[in-house]
């Protein structure tokens, strides 16, 4: 009698593969497409491997025209079965390659898609920088690539890349640096690996030296520490106490705060479409702002639009690089002397740290003043309106902004011991009748 049921157990794998699309992308949706293909290994064992490729903008073509351009692909990888594939490095790079040369090869494909204050911030972490002429290079600490360039990557180990994170650490580097490190270098060896050049990427389960690393602050001001700012800025001017008035309640950025204009002001609303880049020049100063989710509306209270008002119609007799013209509504709500944007950095240093000096605050952040919102908001709202008004596009990113308020915690700790002791107190303690009085 047949066994019906072990008809097909042992058939072989069908090889007429359709694949699959779907949309991908969160600036621009785009249709990826996925598919097997089969190869023969050195050993003469067969295995099963996928592959993905961009088709098309999901804007200019259907779903059933990705699926036609899939197919079309499919038919070009047809016959690889038979083919051994040993690792055979892309054409961008030559023969069993060094670190260093797999990262220039990464950098330049990928540098493209970079902001300036990217690109700077990891080429001062991989690499180290040439001295200029007619000057003595300054002792720096080690680059990414003077601790494991010249490595071959077919043999680079877990274990090189994890000392040289330690070693990161111990060099002083703070700890957005060594995380840098440890992204971008990731990074690079999953270029390598999906062009063929090594086997399995060794980075991916390297660590941060978490305990050796410099931690970055959490500090977040008191409501008595920022009533004592305000009224120091208010004791300069209106300008300087408006400006820390909107980074206390409406939790911008720097860089969004001098990028404000006066068609973004609103009843009630404040418009977030535009940010300041400190590194940029000229006209690209003024660009796009941090995320898609820092593109929106900010809530502002009754009092502080008037407030901004105010500024307003007073703006241009302060202002002489306005004071000839009328007011226009694309118009910097803060520009300098000369209309140009501030220098996030030099106001800092130049205006908000002297005043922050005269309020017994010797820490002054940006950063700490947005931290500052967070935590001192969870009083009057929930965490998902925090996460709104900061923009955030996860409530996880939220959290890292969020610090306990020590009042509340001190008086729940009192009320709680309160609670405790009056139940204590309110039964009579039994006295030991052999116990001597």
């Amino acid at each position: 009698m047949i066994d019906f049921r072990k008809i097909g157990r042992k058939m072989p794998r069908r090889r007429d593969e359709r694949g699959w699309v779907k949309k991908v992308g969160k600036i621009q949706r785009m249709w990826e497409g996925y598919f097997n293909v089969y190869v023969r290994m050195p050993d003469g064992t067969e295995k099963r491997l996928r592959r993905s490729r961009i088709l098309g903008a999901c804007a200019e073509m259907t779903k059933n025209e990705a699926m036609d351009e899939l197919r079309k692909i499919i038919l070009k990888e047809r016959g690889v079965v038979s083919v051994v594939v040993p690792q055979v490095p892309s054409v961008g790079l030559p023969l069993n390659p060094t670190f260093a040369e797999v990262w220039l090869r990464y950098r330049t494909l990928k540098e493209s898609s970079w902001s300036n204050a990217t690109r700077k911030a990891v080429v001062s972490v991989f690499e180290t920088a040439p001295p200029k002429d007619g000057q003595q290079s300054k002792p720096r600490r080690p680059s990414v690539l003077q601790m494991i360039g010249p490595r071959h990557v077919n043999r680079l180990t877990p274990e090189p890349i994890q000392q040289m994170l330690n070693n990161m650490a111990a060099a002083g580097y703070s700890y957005s640096a060594v995380k840098k490190a440890r992204i971008y270098v990731v990074a690079a060896l999953e270029y390598a690996l999906g062009e063929r050049v090594i086997p399995a990427n060794p980075a991916i389960r390297v660590e941060l030296p978490g305990a050796k690393l410099r931690k970055p602050t959490k500090r977040a001001y008191s409501l008595d520490e920022i009533r004592r700012l305000l009224s120091a800025a208010r004791a300069v001017s209106l300008r300087e106490h408006l400006i820390v008035r909107i980074l206390y309640v409406c939790g911008l950025r720097p860089g969004e705060l001098f990028a404000l204009r006066v068609d973004d002001v609103e009843p009630a609303l404040l418009r977030i479409d535009e940010a300041v880049k400190e590194t940029e020049r000229g006209s690209a100063r003024i660009g796009e702002t941090k995320t898609e989710y820092s593109n929106a509306y900010v809530s502002i209270s009754e009092d502080l639009y008037e407030e901004m008002k105010t500024w307003l119609s007073i703006r241009n007799m302060a202002d002489p690089y306005h004071r000839s013209r009328a007011l226009a509504s694309n118009d910097l709500l803060f520009p300098t002397e000369t209309g140009t944007p501030y220098r996030i950095s030099n106001y800092l240093k130049r205006v908000l740290k002297p005043i922050a000096a005269k309020a017994g605050i010797n820490d002054m952040t940006y950063r700490a003043l947005r931290r500052t919102f967070a935590t001192q908001f969870q009083r009057h709202g929930s965490p998902k309106d925090a996460q709104a008004q900061l923009r955030h596009s996860t409530l996880e990113m939220t959290g890292w902004y969020m610090r306990e308020i020590p009042e509340s915690v001190r008086a729940a700790v009192e009320e709680m011991d309160a609670e405790m002791c009056k139940l204590v107190d309110a039964k009579p303690s039994p006295v030991d009748p052999g116990r001597v009085q």
